[in-house]
């Protein structure tokens, strides 16, 4: 039987080897893998075009303080929602609240606080130390306190005929900070005003102090004048959180948010799909 010559080498070798022996190239053509065109191979399969609305976000209220049960969930549909004693989302047994106390407006995946129609207003927790404007309204413990600087606090003399035109005893230093309780109905409760440039709130030892809340931690929070006018407040570690009352609409509210209305504290779930 002849040999049979390698095609890449040129090397002779009997019929009966497969390959050869020095270039490892096939001796016959049965050993080469057939080519295949690409005209040959089959598209990939394909189906019909997804039907029907994406999937959006949940987003849901769930109450953590308030008249109904710690932990009630309520999902918040597409387009705006009212929040209050009645509404679309109605909480009747809550004196705090008005009629329709706040309106939220929820797109797939954003939910935004769009308007306040109650007059006590939304709060919301604070984060991080934020800048707050003279006249601001904050929520700590149970106290609502007002937070004027010093050269917004109105000035209302004395009156009296027997209230001598000189002035008497020794100026007070320009004020910097103005903080007052407010009590039922708005009535001024305690006040602080000092021209410290921070006033430090909380249960015990502080300027402005409240013994006997029991939501107040014994450092609570502490308001600091800056430089520009503006007021700084640093929620100091407290427990149940420092609010401030939501005066620009509109406001994102993100996941995680808290928010206080009436006497109702919620958490703002967002769970995209």
């Amino acid at each position: 039987m002849p040999n049979i010559n390698c095609a890449r080498c040129g090397t002779s070798w009997p019929q009966a080897y497969q390959f050869c022996g020095r270039c490892g190239g096939p001796l016959h053509a049965a050993n080469l893998a057939p080519a295949v065109p690409v005209s040959a191979i089959p598209p990939p399969p394909t189906g019909p075009a997804p039907s029907g609305p994406l999937p959006q976000a949940t987003i849901r209220l769930v109450v953590l303080r308030g008249v109904v049960s710690e932990g009630a969930s309520f999902d918040i549909p597409i387009g705006q929602t009212a929040v209050g004693r009645y509404g679309e989302l109605p909480f009747p047994g809550d004196p705090l609240l008005s009629d329709r106390h706040m309106v939220v407006d929820r797109s797939p995946e954003t939910l935004d606080l769009v308007g306040i129609p109650g007059p006590s207003g939304v709060f919301r927790r604070l984060r991080e130390p934020t800048l707050i404007r003279s006249g601001d309204v904050v929520f700590a413990g149970e106290q609502y306190l007002l937070v004027r600087s010093g050269d917004n606090v109105p000035f209302e003399p004395a009156s009296g005929s027997d209230i001598p035109v000189e002035t008497f005893g020794t100026p007070l230093p320009p004020q910097r900070l103005h903080i007052t309780q407010l009590l039922a109905g708005g009535l001024p409760g305690r006040v602080v005003s000092t021209d410290k440039d921070a006033v430090a709130v909380g249960r015990e030892g502080s300027d402005l102090a409240f013994p006997q809340d029991r939501f107040m931690s014994g450092k609570h929070l502490r308001f600091e004048a800056t430089p520009t006018g503006h007021i700084q407040i640093i929620d100091v570690g407290s427990l149940n959180g420092t609010f401030v009352r939501v005066n620009r609409l509109p406001a994102r509210l993100h996941k995680g948010d808290e928010i206080l209305v009436g006497s109702l504290l919620f958490r703002v779930e967002i769970d995209a799909h």
